[in-house]
């Protein structure tokens, strides 16, 4: 399982990075807010473990952007403070966070919290939606009338995007913002790449013949699921 460590004290940091490699885990660290999110775009995570007071974005902010944007929308989030009052609590729990722990904490509980938000999410089912099409966060799998399609991480971030957003025309902007910003030498066209590509995968699903994913002129794109 990979872990995304976000703490700016580096011994803290450090400690939990060695911790979990002790435990056969794979370890990212960043230590600012803006770093977090670009790691959580770029790759996959089982878990995120966030500290609330960083630099610049604070760990709510983060949490907010990382559910809102759609990306690493399945990864459990553990959030990490010093502050114990219970509006702290429910302020971190309604941006999204899974669970909330408080310092100072026994590397043994946390480890205990990682493993059992886990196993939620395994044994967590397939999401449906519409008539035919589910998608499975955690294994990031999507089935067609329980017929399997292969995405690749990239097409399953984009179907994700559309699922959210379902019925609403997305421009490409926002579709890019929401997948490519930050990754240089790369241009608002990749989306339009990156939707044909999803098409072809989801042709002939929609009804009547018509494309699950819809051109909206002028605007964008539309997924829609019930033709």
């Amino acid at each position: 399982m990979t872990i995304l460590i976000v703490e700016d004290d580096e011994d803290i940091s450090s400690l939990l990075k060695r911790g979990f490699e002790m435990e056969g885990f794979n370890v990212d660290c960043a230590r600012t807010g803006e770093q977090a999110i670009e790691s959580a775009k770029s790759r996959p995570y089982d878990t995120i473990i966030l500290d609330i007071i960083l630099p610049g974005a604070s760990g709510i902010d983060v949490c907010r952007r990382l559910r809102a944007e759609g990306a690493n929308t399945s990864a459990p989030i553990i959030m990490l403070s010093a502050r114990d009052a219970v509006p702290d609590r429910v302020e971190g729990l309604s941006a999204g966070a899974d669970d909330y722990m408080t310092k100072p904490f026994a590397f043994q509980e946390l480890l205990a919290r990682v493993k059992a938000q886990n196993r939620r999410q395994t044994n967590a089912a397939p999401v449906r939606h519409g008539e035919g099409l589910a998608l499975n966060p955690k294994l990031r799998e999507v089935e067609w009338r329980n017929k399997r399609i292969d995405l690749t991480e990239r097409e399953y971030e984009l179907l994700e995007l559309f699922v959210k957003h379902e019925g609403e025309a997305l421009s490409r902007q926002k579709i890019f913002d929401a997948l490519w910003e930050g990754q240089g030498g790369v241009s608002i066209n990749v989306v339009d790449v990156y939707v044909g590509y999803l098409r072809k995968k989801l042709a002939g699903f929609g009804r009547n013949g018509r494309p699950l994913i819809q051109t909206v002129r002028g605007v964008g794109f539309v997924l829609r699921l019930d033709g």
